[in-house]
Protein backbone atom coordinates (compact mmCIF):
# COMPACT_ATOMS: atom_id res chain seq x y z
CA UNK A 1 0.00 0.00 0.00
CA UNK A 2 1.69 3.18 -1.12
CA UNK A 3 1.77 6.22 0.95
CA UNK A 4 -0.54 9.50 -0.71
CA UNK A 5 1.47 12.01 -2.92
CA UNK A 6 1.48 14.89 -0.85
CA UNK A 7 5.39 15.80 -0.60
CA UNK A 8 8.66 15.16 -2.13
CA UNK A 9 11.16 12.93 -0.42
CA UNK A 10 13.69 14.74 -1.46
CA UNK A 11 12.86 18.71 -1.29
CA UNK A 12 9.83 18.77 0.33
CA UNK A 13 7.47 20.43 -2.45
CA UNK A 14 4.21 19.68 -3.55
CA UNK A 15 3.30 21.66 -6.05
CA UNK A 16 2.45 19.79 -9.73
CA UNK A 17 2.23 16.32 -9.90
CA UNK A 18 4.74 13.73 -8.03
CA UNK A 19 6.26 10.69 -9.22
CA UNK A 20 6.05 7.49 -7.15
CA UNK A 21 9.47 5.21 -6.54
CA UNK A 22 8.96 2.17 -8.38
CA UNK A 23 10.92 -0.25 -6.13
CA UNK A 24 9.72 0.93 -2.25
CA UNK A 25 6.36 2.08 -3.47
CA UNK A 26 6.63 4.60 -0.78
CA UNK A 27 8.63 7.95 -1.89
CA UNK A 28 7.31 10.57 -4.17
CA UNK A 29 9.55 12.72 -6.13
CA UNK A 30 9.29 16.05 -8.15
CA UNK A 31 11.08 14.44 -10.52
CA UNK A 32 14.51 12.26 -11.83
CA UNK A 33 16.97 15.13 -10.27
CA UNK A 34 15.04 14.94 -6.79
CA UNK A 35 15.26 11.10 -7.03
CA UNK A 36 19.08 11.09 -7.45
CA UNK A 37 19.27 13.82 -4.74
CA UNK A 38 17.72 11.20 -2.71
CA UNK A 39 19.98 8.80 -3.50
CA UNK A 40 23.31 10.30 -2.63
CA UNK A 41 22.35 12.35 0.11
CA UNK A 42 19.28 10.81 1.90
CA UNK A 43 20.73 7.03 1.53
CA UNK A 44 17.26 6.16 -0.33
CA UNK A 45 18.87 3.48 -2.14
CA UNK A 46 19.75 -0.31 -2.17
CA UNK A 47 18.79 -2.18 1.00
CA UNK A 48 17.18 1.31 2.26
CA UNK A 49 14.83 2.18 -1.10
CA UNK A 50 12.02 -0.31 0.50
CA UNK A 51 8.91 0.61 3.21
CA UNK A 52 10.35 2.28 6.09
CA UNK A 53 13.89 1.45 5.76
CA UNK A 54 16.60 4.00 5.74
CA UNK A 55 16.12 8.01 6.22
CA UNK A 56 12.36 8.43 6.66
CA UNK A 57 9.44 10.23 5.50
CA UNK A 58 8.15 13.54 6.49
CA UNK A 59 5.42 13.61 9.15
CA UNK A 60 3.28 15.06 6.35
CA UNK A 61 3.86 12.07 4.18
CA UNK A 62 1.23 10.19 6.28
CA UNK A 63 -2.09 9.31 4.24
CA UNK A 64 -3.95 12.39 3.41
CA UNK A 65 -6.80 11.57 5.42
CA UNK A 66 -6.71 10.28 9.18
CA UNK A 67 -7.82 6.26 9.39
CA UNK A 68 -11.12 5.83 10.51
CA UNK A 69 -11.16 4.36 14.33
CA UNK A 70 -11.76 0.68 12.65
CA UNK A 71 -9.09 1.00 9.94
CA UNK A 72 -6.82 2.15 13.30
CA UNK A 73 -7.65 -0.76 14.81
CA UNK A 74 -7.01 -3.34 11.81
CA UNK A 75 -3.50 -1.52 11.54
CA UNK A 76 -2.54 -1.95 15.33
CA UNK A 77 -3.31 -5.46 15.20
CA UNK A 78 -1.17 -5.73 12.08
CA UNK A 79 1.35 -3.69 14.10
CA UNK A 80 1.26 -6.19 16.94
CA UNK A 81 1.16 -8.95 14.52
CA UNK A 82 4.44 -8.18 12.68
CA UNK A 83 6.50 -7.35 15.76
CA UNK A 84 5.33 -10.73 17.46
CA UNK A 85 6.59 -12.46 14.06
CA UNK A 86 9.70 -10.55 14.42
CA UNK A 87 10.07 -11.73 17.96
CA UNK A 88 10.07 -15.21 16.40
CA UNK A 89 12.61 -14.70 14.19
CA UNK A 90 14.82 -13.58 17.28
CA UNK A 91 14.41 -16.87 19.22
CA UNK A 92 16.46 -18.73 16.41
CA UNK A 93 19.52 -16.02 17.74
CA UNK A 94 20.96 -16.45 13.91
CA UNK A 95 21.96 -13.81 11.29
CA UNK A 96 19.00 -14.98 9.35
CA UNK A 97 16.57 -14.65 12.27
CA UNK A 98 18.20 -11.03 12.74
CA UNK A 99 17.97 -9.95 8.91
CA UNK A 100 13.72 -11.33 9.10
CA UNK A 101 13.11 -9.86 12.42
CA UNK A 102 14.73 -6.47 10.81
CA UNK A 103 12.41 -7.08 7.76
CA UNK A 104 9.55 -7.52 9.60
CA UNK A 105 10.11 -4.66 12.11
CA UNK A 106 10.83 -2.31 8.58
CA UNK A 107 7.38 -3.17 7.73
CA UNK A 108 6.05 -2.70 11.59
CA UNK A 109 7.31 0.77 10.41
CA UNK A 110 5.57 1.16 7.52
CA UNK A 111 2.25 0.15 9.80
CA UNK A 112 3.15 2.89 12.07
CA UNK A 113 3.26 5.49 10.06
CA UNK A 114 0.14 4.70 8.73
CA UNK A 115 -1.52 4.75 11.93
CA UNK A 116 -0.55 8.47 12.22
CA UNK A 117 -0.69 11.01 15.08
CA UNK A 118 1.24 10.63 18.40
CA UNK A 119 0.46 6.62 18.44
CA UNK A 120 2.07 6.38 15.75
CA UNK A 121 4.86 8.00 15.99
CA UNK A 122 5.26 6.95 19.31
CA UNK A 123 5.26 3.16 17.88
CA UNK A 124 7.29 3.96 15.30
CA UNK A 125 9.80 5.55 17.22
CA UNK A 126 10.15 2.12 19.22
CA UNK A 127 10.40 -0.25 16.52
CA UNK A 128 13.19 1.51 14.92
CA UNK A 129 15.04 1.62 18.36
CA UNK A 130 14.92 -1.94 17.91
CA UNK A 131 16.06 -1.93 14.24
CA UNK A 132 18.54 -0.08 15.32
CA UNK A 133 19.65 -2.85 17.98
CA UNK A 134 19.18 -5.65 15.52
CA UNK A 135 22.00 -3.89 12.79
CA UNK A 136 24.53 -3.63 15.10
CA UNK A 137 24.25 -6.93 16.09
CA UNK A 138 24.55 -7.69 12.35
CA UNK A 139 27.06 -5.13 11.99
CA UNK A 140 25.63 -2.79 9.89
CA UNK A 141 26.55 0.25 11.51
CA UNK A 142 25.09 3.04 8.36
CA UNK A 143 21.38 1.14 8.90
CA UNK A 144 21.77 1.38 12.37
CA UNK A 145 22.78 5.09 12.65
CA UNK A 146 19.56 5.55 10.41
CA UNK A 147 16.79 3.49 12.05
CA UNK A 148 18.48 5.45 15.77
CA UNK A 149 17.95 8.95 14.04
CA UNK A 150 14.68 8.15 12.82
CA UNK A 151 13.62 6.60 16.20
CA UNK A 152 14.72 10.07 17.85
CA UNK A 153 12.46 11.78 14.95
CA UNK A 154 9.19 10.27 15.32
CA UNK A 155 9.92 10.50 19.59
CA UNK A 156 10.05 14.05 19.21
CA UNK A 157 6.94 13.81 16.86
CA UNK A 158 5.14 11.77 19.56
CA UNK A 159 5.93 14.52 22.61
CA UNK A 160 6.94 11.14 24.67
CA UNK A 161 9.80 12.22 26.89
CA UNK A 162 10.81 8.67 27.47
CA UNK A 163 10.88 7.66 23.81
CA UNK A 164 12.88 10.79 23.23
CA UNK A 165 15.13 9.22 25.77
CA UNK A 166 15.32 6.00 24.25
CA UNK A 167 16.29 7.78 21.29
CA UNK A 168 18.82 9.73 21.87
CA UNK A 169 20.62 6.30 23.62
CA UNK A 170 19.83 4.57 20.20
CA UNK A 171 22.16 7.16 19.30
CA UNK A 172 24.54 7.34 21.25
CA UNK A 173 24.78 3.10 21.13
CA UNK A 174 25.73 3.49 17.52
CA UNK A 175 28.48 6.84 18.34
CA UNK A 176 30.23 4.94 20.16
CA UNK A 177 30.75 2.29 18.03
CA UNK A 178 30.92 4.03 14.91
CA UNK A 179 30.95 8.10 15.70
CA UNK A 180 31.72 8.83 11.21
CA UNK A 181 29.26 6.76 10.44
CA UNK A 182 26.78 8.50 12.81
CA UNK A 183 27.69 12.00 12.00
CA UNK A 184 27.12 11.46 8.33
CA UNK A 185 23.65 10.33 9.24
CA UNK A 186 23.14 13.06 11.46
CA UNK A 187 24.48 15.48 8.79
CA UNK A 188 21.30 13.94 6.41
CA UNK A 189 19.04 14.02 9.08
CA UNK A 190 19.27 17.23 9.72
CA UNK A 191 19.01 17.90 6.28
CA UNK A 192 15.42 15.66 6.29
CA UNK A 193 14.91 17.74 9.46
CA UNK A 194 15.05 21.16 7.39
CA UNK A 195 12.98 20.30 4.93
CA UNK A 196 10.39 18.04 6.70
CA UNK A 197 9.27 20.61 9.78
CA UNK A 198 9.26 17.83 12.44
CA UNK A 199 8.11 19.46 15.49
CA UNK A 200 10.88 20.37 18.39
CA UNK A 201 9.38 21.39 21.39
CA UNK A 202 6.57 19.79 23.67
CA UNK A 203 5.34 21.18 26.96
CA UNK A 204 7.89 23.70 27.16
CA UNK A 205 10.87 21.56 26.96
CA UNK A 206 13.13 21.59 24.03
CA UNK A 207 12.93 18.28 22.35
CA UNK A 208 15.11 19.65 19.55
CA UNK A 209 18.82 17.87 19.79
CA UNK A 210 20.24 20.61 17.83
CA UNK A 211 21.82 22.34 20.67
CA UNK A 212 22.90 19.43 22.74
CA UNK A 213 24.50 18.05 20.12
CA UNK A 214 27.09 19.75 18.18
CA UNK A 215 28.16 18.00 14.61
CA UNK A 216 32.20 17.05 15.23
CA UNK A 217 34.77 18.44 13.28
CA UNK A 218 37.84 16.91 15.04
CA UNK A 219 38.90 13.16 15.85
CA UNK A 220 38.57 14.37 19.65
CA UNK A 221 35.24 15.48 19.10
CA UNK A 222 34.24 12.49 17.01
CA UNK A 223 34.89 10.06 19.79
CA UNK A 224 32.91 11.99 22.26
CA UNK A 225 29.90 11.69 20.02
CA UNK A 226 28.66 8.52 21.47
CA UNK A 227 28.99 10.81 25.15
CA UNK A 228 27.01 13.89 23.77
CA UNK A 229 24.10 11.32 22.86
CA UNK A 230 24.10 9.58 26.08
CA UNK A 231 24.52 12.77 28.60
CA UNK A 232 21.66 14.32 26.54
CA UNK A 233 19.52 11.19 27.24
CA UNK A 234 20.24 11.30 31.19
CA UNK A 235 19.58 15.66 31.16
CA UNK A 236 16.22 15.01 30.03
CA UNK A 237 15.73 11.93 33.03
CA UNK A 238 16.99 14.68 35.40
CA UNK A 239 14.73 17.38 33.76
CA UNK A 240 11.91 15.17 34.06
CA UNK A 241 12.34 14.33 37.80
CA UNK A 242 12.54 17.90 38.59
CA UNK A 243 9.70 18.97 36.56
CA UNK A 244 7.58 15.83 38.56
CA UNK A 245 9.03 17.49 42.04
CA UNK A 246 11.22 13.95 42.20
CA UNK A 247 10.87 10.32 42.10
CA UNK A 248 6.87 9.04 43.33
CA UNK A 249 5.96 12.53 42.79
CA UNK A 250 1.93 12.54 41.84
CA UNK A 251 2.95 14.60 39.31
CA UNK A 252 4.86 11.99 37.76
CA UNK A 253 1.88 9.53 36.89
CA UNK A 254 1.78 10.60 33.23
CA UNK A 255 4.79 7.98 31.54
CA UNK A 256 4.53 10.28 28.91
CA UNK A 257 6.52 13.12 30.47
CA UNK A 258 8.51 11.32 32.77
CA UNK A 259 11.31 8.77 32.37
CA UNK A 260 10.78 4.86 33.20
CA UNK A 261 12.81 3.09 35.38
CA UNK A 262 14.49 1.02 32.48
CA UNK A 263 14.87 3.98 30.58
CA UNK A 264 16.50 6.10 33.16
CA UNK A 265 18.89 3.41 34.43
CA UNK A 266 20.20 1.95 30.99
CA UNK A 267 20.65 6.21 30.01
CA UNK A 268 23.12 6.51 33.21
CA UNK A 269 24.48 2.97 32.81
CA UNK A 270 25.23 4.21 28.65
CA UNK A 271 27.12 7.56 29.83
CA UNK A 272 29.10 6.05 32.69
CA UNK A 273 30.64 3.55 29.94
CA UNK A 274 31.07 5.92 27.53
CA UNK A 275 33.00 7.75 30.52
CA UNK A 276 34.96 4.42 31.11
CA UNK A 277 35.71 3.66 27.70
CA UNK A 278 37.11 8.03 26.92
CA UNK A 279 39.51 7.13 30.22
CA UNK A 280 37.44 10.16 31.88
CA UNK A 281 35.61 11.15 35.56
CA UNK A 282 36.18 7.20 36.73
CA UNK A 283 34.68 8.51 39.61
CA UNK A 284 31.33 10.12 38.28
CA UNK A 285 31.70 6.71 35.83
CA UNK A 286 31.38 4.57 39.15
CA UNK A 287 28.90 6.59 40.71
CA UNK A 288 26.44 6.78 37.28
CA UNK A 289 26.56 2.34 37.09
CA UNK A 290 26.02 2.09 40.71
CA UNK A 291 22.52 4.73 40.26
CA UNK A 292 21.64 2.63 37.00
CA UNK A 293 22.18 -1.20 39.32
CA UNK A 294 20.28 0.39 42.33
CA UNK A 295 17.54 1.31 39.43
CA UNK A 296 17.59 -2.19 38.23
CA UNK A 297 16.63 -3.58 41.58
CA UNK A 298 14.24 -1.41 41.92
CA UNK A 299 12.59 -2.50 38.50
CA UNK A 300 13.01 -5.90 39.98
CA UNK A 301 11.05 -5.30 42.83
CA UNK A 302 8.30 -3.44 41.32
CA UNK A 303 8.30 -5.74 38.09
CA UNK A 304 5.20 -7.87 37.06
CA UNK A 305 5.43 -11.49 37.88
CA UNK A 306 6.61 -13.97 35.31
CA UNK A 307 8.18 -12.27 31.73
CA UNK A 308 8.56 -9.07 33.40
CA UNK A 309 10.59 -10.90 36.40
CA UNK A 310 12.76 -12.41 33.79
CA UNK A 311 13.72 -9.58 31.77
CA UNK A 312 14.09 -7.20 34.76
CA UNK A 313 16.72 -9.88 36.20
CA UNK A 314 18.04 -10.16 33.11
CA UNK A 315 18.88 -6.43 32.62
CA UNK A 316 19.90 -6.43 36.52
CA UNK A 317 22.53 -8.68 35.18
CA UNK A 318 23.59 -6.87 32.81
CA UNK A 319 24.32 -3.74 34.85
CA UNK A 320 26.37 -5.65 37.71
CA UNK A 321 28.43 -7.22 35.15
CA UNK A 322 29.69 -4.15 33.22
CA UNK A 323 29.83 -2.50 36.91
CA UNK A 324 32.19 -5.37 38.08
CA UNK A 325 34.37 -5.10 34.98
CA UNK A 326 34.75 -0.92 35.52
CA UNK A 327 35.28 -1.31 39.09
CA UNK A 328 38.02 -4.27 38.78
CA UNK A 329 40.38 -2.67 36.27
CA UNK A 330 41.09 0.16 38.87
CA UNK A 331 43.45 -0.56 41.69
CA UNK A 332 41.29 -0.86 44.72
CA UNK A 333 37.06 -2.60 44.55
CA UNK A 334 38.20 -6.25 43.42
CA UNK A 335 36.13 -7.18 46.39
CA UNK A 336 33.31 -5.01 44.78
CA UNK A 337 33.79 -5.91 41.73
CA UNK A 338 33.45 -9.99 42.48
CA UNK A 339 30.69 -9.68 44.75
CA UNK A 340 28.99 -8.13 41.18
CA UNK A 341 30.13 -10.53 39.29
CA UNK A 342 29.05 -13.35 41.75
CA UNK A 343 26.02 -11.88 41.71
CA UNK A 344 25.45 -11.83 37.94
CA UNK A 345 26.59 -15.29 37.16
CA UNK A 346 24.14 -16.61 39.70
CA UNK A 347 21.59 -14.51 38.01
CA UNK A 348 22.65 -15.81 34.52
CA UNK A 349 22.68 -19.84 35.48
CA UNK A 350 19.29 -18.71 36.88
CA UNK A 351 17.88 -17.18 33.53
CA UNK A 352 20.19 -19.71 31.14
CA UNK A 353 22.33 -17.07 29.31
CA UNK A 354 24.70 -18.58 27.82
CA UNK A 355 26.63 -15.21 26.77
CA UNK A 356 25.75 -13.78 29.77
CA UNK A 357 27.25 -16.41 32.02
CA UNK A 358 31.04 -16.31 29.32
CA UNK A 359 30.93 -12.74 30.58
CA UNK A 360 30.82 -13.42 34.01
CA UNK A 361 32.87 -16.53 34.07
CA UNK A 362 35.80 -14.83 31.96
CA UNK A 363 35.95 -11.98 34.29
CA UNK A 364 35.68 -14.12 37.76
CA UNK A 365 38.82 -16.07 36.03
CA UNK A 366 40.61 -12.84 35.19
CA UNK A 367 40.51 -12.02 39.02
CA UNK A 368 41.99 -14.83 40.03
CA UNK A 369 45.56 -14.15 41.85
CA UNK A 370 44.93 -10.41 41.97
CA UNK A 371 44.89 -8.81 45.16
CA UNK A 372 42.23 -7.96 47.31
CA UNK A 373 40.20 -10.86 45.51
CA UNK A 374 39.01 -13.75 47.12
CA UNK A 375 39.62 -15.82 43.65
CA UNK A 376 41.98 -18.00 43.83
CA UNK A 377 44.15 -20.02 41.26
CA UNK A 378 42.54 -23.55 42.23
CA UNK A 379 38.65 -22.02 42.13
CA UNK A 380 39.87 -19.71 39.12
CA UNK A 381 40.91 -23.52 37.06
CA UNK A 382 37.11 -24.69 38.38
CA UNK A 383 35.79 -21.30 36.45
CA UNK A 384 37.96 -21.88 33.60
CA UNK A 385 36.60 -25.53 33.33
CA UNK A 386 32.97 -23.89 33.47
CA UNK A 387 33.59 -21.32 30.81
CA UNK A 388 35.33 -24.28 28.29
CA UNK A 389 32.28 -26.14 28.18
CA UNK A 390 30.08 -23.05 27.56
CA UNK A 391 32.35 -22.24 24.37
CA UNK A 392 32.10 -25.88 23.29
CA UNK A 393 28.63 -25.70 23.36
CA UNK A 394 28.88 -22.35 21.56
CA UNK A 395 31.09 -24.11 18.68
CA UNK A 396 34.27 -23.18 19.93
CA UNK A 397 37.18 -25.58 20.19
CA UNK A 398 38.58 -26.14 23.84
CA UNK A 399 41.43 -24.64 24.58
CA UNK A 400 43.95 -26.66 26.76
CA UNK A 401 47.65 -24.49 26.15
CA UNK A 402 48.78 -21.20 25.95
CA UNK A 403 48.94 -20.30 21.93
CA UNK A 404 52.05 -18.28 23.00
CA UNK A 405 54.23 -20.74 25.00
CA UNK A 406 52.51 -24.00 24.24
CA UNK A 407 52.79 -24.27 27.78
CA UNK A 408 49.07 -26.21 29.34
CA UNK A 409 47.36 -23.86 30.74
CA UNK A 410 47.43 -24.23 34.50
CA UNK A 411 48.08 -21.94 37.46
CA UNK A 412 50.24 -22.22 39.60
CA UNK A 413 49.09 -22.94 43.33
CA UNK A 414 50.83 -20.02 45.12
CA UNK A 415 50.28 -16.38 45.08
CA UNK A 416 52.64 -14.00 42.39
CA UNK A 417 56.36 -14.11 43.00
CA UNK A 418 56.58 -10.39 44.18
CA UNK A 419 53.34 -10.28 45.55
CA UNK A 420 52.01 -7.09 43.31
CA UNK A 421 50.19 -8.92 40.69
CA UNK A 422 48.81 -12.58 39.80
CA UNK A 423 51.45 -14.94 38.86
CA UNK A 424 52.89 -15.33 35.28
CA UNK A 425 51.48 -18.65 34.68
CA UNK A 426 47.86 -17.36 35.67
CA UNK A 427 45.02 -17.51 32.98
CA UNK A 428 43.65 -14.84 31.12
CA UNK A 429 41.00 -14.55 28.96
CA UNK A 430 40.24 -11.76 26.30
CA UNK A 431 37.25 -10.01 25.45
CA UNK A 432 37.36 -12.60 21.79
CA UNK A 433 37.61 -15.82 24.95
CA UNK A 434 41.18 -16.37 23.67
CA UNK A 435 43.02 -18.05 26.94
CA UNK A 436 47.01 -17.00 27.67
CA UNK A 437 49.07 -17.52 30.29
CA UNK A 438 49.30 -13.87 32.27
CA UNK A 439 53.26 -14.08 31.58
CA UNK A 440 52.84 -15.00 28.06
CA UNK A 441 50.50 -12.33 27.37
CA UNK A 442 52.01 -9.22 28.97
CA UNK A 443 55.63 -10.10 26.96
CA UNK A 444 53.64 -10.25 24.06
CA UNK A 445 52.11 -6.98 24.32
CA UNK A 446 55.35 -5.38 25.34
CA UNK A 447 57.17 -6.86 22.25
CA UNK A 448 55.20 -6.03 19.68
CA UNK A 449 53.06 -2.65 21.26
CA UNK A 450 49.76 -3.43 20.41
CA UNK A 451 46.72 -4.83 22.65
CA UNK A 452 45.36 -7.00 20.48
CA UNK A 453 44.68 -10.92 20.84
CA UNK A 454 48.03 -13.15 19.73
CA UNK A 455 45.24 -15.36 17.73
CA UNK A 456 42.49 -13.38 16.30
CA UNK A 457 43.98 -9.83 16.31
CA UNK A 458 40.98 -8.44 17.98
Amino acid sequence: MALAATSCHACGKSAGKLLLCGRCRNAWFCNRECQVIARQELGHRGANCRPAAGVQQSSSAALSQPPTATDAAKLVLCYNGLMFEASKALMANTRIGFLAAVEKGREAATVADLIGGAEGALRRASVDQLISNWMIHLGDMTAAALAALSSLRAARASGDRTMLVGGLISCGNVARSAPGEMANAERASREQERISGYPVSYDGLDLSHEGRISLPTTPAALSRLGLAYNEAAVALCDAAIAAAGGRGSPAANDIGSFPDLPTEARGRGCVGICLYELGEERQRSLELLRQAVALRRQELRTAAPGQGTLIAQRMLADELSTLGIVVMKGSDGKAEAETCLREALALGENLGAVQLKVKTLRCLINLGGEAGAAVGPAEAEALRSRLTKLLVQMGREPETSCSICLEPLAPLADGAADGSGPPDSCVRVLSCNHQFHHGCLWTWRRTIGKAACPLCKK
